[in-house]
């Protein structure tokens, strides 16, 4: 075996150490009932499928050639671990399908406690326009230091600031909730199908090392 082969097994079990290293650290601490934490997990998982992937492929490079029987035992276990990875990754996809919605539900919750108070406070000060006396208004002018401005002008002025910081905080947490739902489904859509794609490949991974199993 040229040193070029060896060279490419010892990369090959670099890349799957490695591998292991990256799955301890993003398994450990566990959070199995945190949705947002298995949808970005299981994403870490599928974004750097390429690592033990190529790990693999340099492993079994050139099949049995010049291979002792200690590493021909390692290589039949790596072929079955290559089973499990595909069906590991195809379970990623059942994840990125079952909590998309739940993190969406939590997700407005957050938008709906940041700007409904908000909302909420600017129909407040509609309400009090509408029913404030005249003289209420004359105080408000007073209290705030305007002069020379209609009482009934003011008013209608206050009232056209409360009506479009309503519109305004209404709109933007509209397109807040918009632009997050989008965003995770655009990362459940592109992990799903790399987490498919992978399972596929480990599957290939596993019938092309056949010959480790025997």
């Amino acid at each position: 075996m040229t040193p070029s082969f060896v060279l490419f097994r010892v990369v090959g079990y670099g890349l799957l150490l490695l591998t292991l290293f990256d799955v301890v650290s993003a398994v450990i601490p566990p959070q199995f009932s945190n949705p947002g934490w298995q949808f970005q997990t299981a994403g870490e998982f599928v974004e750097r499928s390429a690592v033990p992937l190529i790990g693999f492929i340099l492993v079994f490079f050139q099949n049995q050639e010049a291979r002792k029987k200690r590493e021909l035992l390692v290589l039949k276990l790596l072929s079955w671990f290559a089973l499990l990875a595909a069906i590991f990754y195809f379970v990623l996809v059942v994840i990125f399908f079952i909590t998309p919605p739940t993190l969406n539900d939590l997700s407005q919750k957050q938008v709906s406690a940041q700007f409904d108070p908000r909302i909420a406070q600017a129909k407040q000060i509609q309400t009090q326009l509408d029913k404030a006396q005249p003289g209420q208004i004359e105080t408000l002018m007073k209290n705030s230091r305007v002069t020379g401005t209609d009482p009934q002008a003011f008013k209608a002025k206050l009232m056209q600031e409360a009506v479009t910081a309503e519109k305004n905080l209404t709109f933007h947490a509209a397109a807040t909730n918009s632009g997050q739902r989008l965003s995770l489904f655009k990362k459940a859509i592109k992990w799903a199908l790399g987490a498919m794609v992978t399972g596929v490949l480990f599957v290939r991974m596993w019938a092309g090392t056949a010959w480790a199993r025997q």
